[in-house]
């Protein structure tokens, strides 16, 4: 008897699953709005590093050239959750990627849960010098350092390198601060700081740790509590738009996540306020911070054999070239 009953949940379980599969990955996780407005998040976990069996992790120094230490992902190790051909997650002794997939207030978003070995496994490129005009497709800029996954960055040649400090990789592109924007600084151990209006004395005070430092803003949650009254120049908060963030939710681990926009078939974009509410639904996350937005959101990885493509906003062609990326990278070697 006890069987027969088992075996009756197990059947109701697979058809759930196999219909749920018909909009969202096994893998991925969903969010649906209530009618109150507020978000069910049912979040793809963070996966745990595969125990290191063989071979060895590799220390990335962090002011090395990435070009030059880059350690290619392994075939082997990518995950298809869904039995299809698309991969939606990677896991290799160094470093694992989860994504997922989701949709609020009538606008698609993709997500990625992303773990790692070593802080120096977050890293920075830019697509030329600071002062430089070129700009470059991101899943290109992603390849040049065999990156895992990678989104884009605060577009630190625009406007806001005029406003705010920038560092990248231990070095520092510019110190200048007017106190107006709310920074990134992310340390030698992979923690989040954030400076609301952050001032020059405000960036001083982590000058010795800092690894990477952006301007742009503003800041999403601080401390596990949601921000929605931070602001920032030229931000347009009521305007759907594409939207991405980077958060922390622990040690050495993040997430990434982007919504489409009203650009994209079938998406209306979110605001500011709307984007805050989705980033603080999961409850995890500690520290996020608003990166650059409209068409420039884009979320990369590696899907076979020098094979990098964006992955979020799939039935929009438009890809805009960037300035720089923030990017994961395997520190594995077999």
């Amino acid at each position: 008897m006890k069987r027969r009953i088992w075996s009756c949940l197990l059947a109701v379980m697979l058809l759930f699953g196999a219909a749920a599969a018909e909009e969202v990955s096994n893998s991925a996780g969903k969010a649906e709005t209530d009618q109150t407005g507020e978000t069910a998040i049912d979040p793809v976990p963070v996966l745990e590093l595969p125990e290191l069996t063989r071979g060895r992790l590799v220390e990335i120094p962090v002011d090395q050239d990435s070009m030059e230490i880059s350690i290619p992902p392994k075939d082997e190790c990518y995950l298809y959750g869904d039995g299809g051909e698309n991969p939606t997650g990677y896991a290799d002794p160094s470093l694992t990627v989860n994504l997922g997939w989701g949709r609020i207030y009538d606008t698609n978003y993709v997500y990625a849960r992303v773990k790692i070995a070593s802080p120096s496994q977050l890293r920075t490129l830019l697509a030329s010098p600071l002062k430089a005009s070129y700009t470059t497709e991101g899943h290109k800029l992603a390849k040049r350092v065999n990156a895992v996954i990678a989104i884009n960055g605060d577009f630190c040649g625009g406007d806001d390198v005029k406003r705010g400090a920038l560092m990248r990789q231990g070095e520092f592109l510019r110190k200048r601060c007017n106190g107006q924007l709310d920074m990134l600084v992310i340390d030698k151990a992979g923690d989040f700081h954030l400076l609301l209006n952050g001032t020059e004395k405000d960036v001083q005070a982590l000058e010795k740790d800092a690894v990477n430092i952006f301007t742009f803003g503003p800041a999403l949650v601080a401390d596990g509590e949601a921000l929605y009254d931070r602001t920032r120049p030229n931000l347009a908060p009521n305007k759907p738009a594409q939207r991405m963030a980077i958060c922390q939710t622990g040690p050495c681990e993040y997430m990434m996540i982007t919504s489409e926009g009203p650009e994209d078939p079938g998406s209306e974009g979110l605001n500011i306020r709307q984007f805050v509410e989705l980033v603080s639904s999961f409850k995890d996350v500690k520290q996020a911070y608003n990166l650059d937005g409209g068409s420039s959101s884009t979320m990369v990885f590696r899907k076979g054999e020098d094979n990098w493509k964006k992955i979020n906003a799939p039935n929009n062609k438009k890809i805009r070239p960037l300035k720089d990326i923030i990017y994961f990278a395997s520190g594995w070697e077999p």
